[in-house]
Formats: C-alpha cells, structure tokens, sequence
C-alpha cells in the first residue's frame, strides 16, 4: 500500500504536545506517511491574535529539528464568526490543492478552523478527505466533568459545529478518555529523550521541562505532562494501538453547550488506546529522525 497522504494542522506551542506529534509523524518508518505539510492554525484562547504566527515559527523550528523537507504553512489566524466565514489563509489554500491531488488526511490537533474552511472552501472533495480531529468530549459523563477544560473546540465554536454536522469522514479523538492516559513523568521522559542522541528529541526534552516548571501546573499533575495530540499520529499510523466506537455525535448549540438528548450523525470515535504502544511507538520514531540539523 502506498503511504497515507497527511498534512498536519496545529496550534504547535499552545502546549508542547504537538511539538511531539509533528516529530511523531515524521519519524515513522519509512512508506507510513507522506506528510505533506504542517499548517499552523490559531488558538486565539490560549496565546490571543497572534498566536498563528507564534505557532508557525514553533512548526518551522521543530521541522528544521526534524531534518527539515516539509512545507511549514500559515493557516486561519482567528476563529469563524458564522457558518459560511470562510478564514482566508495560505494553509487554506494548501489543504484545497493537496485534497484535489487525492486521498487526503488531515491530523488536526488545534481548533477546527481550517479543517471547517475546506468543508466551504472545496466541499466536492469531501469524499476523498478524512479528518482526524483532537478535541470534543468521550460521552455525557465526561462532556459533564470536562467541558470547562476542552480547548481546541472553545477555540472556534462555529468550526466545532460546522465539524460535527459536515457529512466529511471525521474521527474524533476527544481529549478525555483516551489521549489522557499518554502521561509522562517529566524528568525521567526527559532523560530518556536525550538518551536519544538527537536534535528533536533533546529539544522536547527541553521544552517538556519548562513546561512542567512554568506553565502546566494548573493543566496537569505536579511534574507530569500529558502528550495529547500524539494520540492522533498513532490513530492513523497504527490504529490497532487505540480502540474505535460507533458514536452518535450530540448537538451544540452556539455556546458549544452539548445537547445528548439530541444525537447527530454517527462516526467512529477514539475510545481508548495502549499507552505503552503508543509511547514505545513515539520513541522509535524519535530514534529514526535525524542526528543533525538544518534549522
């Protein structure tokens, strides 16, 4: 089989997760993916109006890390402010032509903006598009204990919507309870990587560790991080790691508050997942990226 066509879509810098996804993908072996891009998206909650910009230079800097060879490409700086605005942007444009090239998956791990644009901007290539999709909530139970927590769809409640009702193939891998169990313990994580040897990985270690120190403690517990958006790369690298369930999708409304009385359409949704595969596949891939840099 030939590799998966995947561009990347993320809020990179937000938190350091994606950082990790991007090298992620990158890393596997050889004929899993053909990315084809890394398109940096908004999260205007988090970092304000310009965050697309700070998250663009993160993308660039962690590619360069990576060996470098993929196009880095600014994508919506704002969130929509109705169903049909439609955010102009560089990584728009790039997502249109590379889904009129073929089968496409987008891997998007920050607010939906981008991903919902391309359902307006192209809909006749919804057919040859999947949406892997970090964000949203695992069922009422959760929706109840989390919904002040989720960020990414916070982040642009109309492409949240425009995401749930589009007829694209769509698989969410809602924050909760999945992606939460890839929690590492930042010290050791960080010895670890650095035993790696390579640029990328000394740098997530570095990052990780400011992270725990200056940023993460009201997010995750004292010393931990979980690595979120990597739970998207190995749902479509090695999807037997996580486990997929048959959901009814709820109604938001425009707060983005959820009404499960009210179900949608039904997709696969990611339920759970082996950590420890999914950890293990991390390393390796950080094993197989460059030991120099073109940064």
């Amino acid at each position: 089989m030939p590799p998966t066509r995947v561009v990347l879509d993320c809020d990179t810098a937000n938190e350091v997760d994606d950082q990790f996804a991007i090298a992620h993908a990158l890393g596997l072996p050889e004929g899993t993916f053909d990315v084809r891009g890394v398109v940096s998206v908004h999260n205007t909650i988090a970092h304000g109006p310009g965050s697309r910009n700070m998250y663009q230079e993160e993308a660039e800097r962690v590619v360069g890390l990576c060996g470098g060879g993929v196009p880095c490409i600014p994508g919506a700086e704002r969130p929509m402010e109705h169903r049909e605005d439609l955010v102009p942007s560089a990584g728009l444009e790039f997502l249109v032509e590379e889904t009129r090239r073929g089968p496409l998956t987008v891997i998007a791990m920050g607010p939906a903006t981008d991903v919902a644009g391309l359902l307006l901007a192209a809909p006749e290539t919804r057919e040859s598009v999947r949406v892997v999709w970090l964000g949203g909530f695992g069922g009422k139970e959760v929706y109840e204990r989390h919904k002040f927590h989720e960020l990414n769809g916070r982040a642009d409640i109309v492409a949240w919507r425009n995401l749930f009702e589009g007829r694209m193939d769509l698989l969410p891998v809602p924050g909760w309870p999945a992606p939460a169990k890839i929690l590492v313990q930042a010290v050791p994580f960080a010895e670890d990587l650095r035993a790696l040897g390579r640029p990328i990985a000394t740098y997530l270690a570095e990052i990780l560790e400011r992270w725990v120190v200056e940023y993460g403690r009201d997010i995750d517990p004292e010393g931990e991080k979980i690595l979120w958006d990597v739970a998207c790369v190995a749902a479509v690298a090695d999807p037997e790691a996580v486990t997929v369930e048959k959901t009814a999708l709820p109604t938001l409304d425009a707060a983005g508050s959820h009404d499960y009385s009210q179900p949608g359409r039904e997709v696969g949704m990611v339920s759970d997942l082996d950590e420890g595969r999914v950890i293990s596949g991390l390393m390796g891939a950080l094993g197989r990226l460059p030991e120099g840099s073109r940064f």
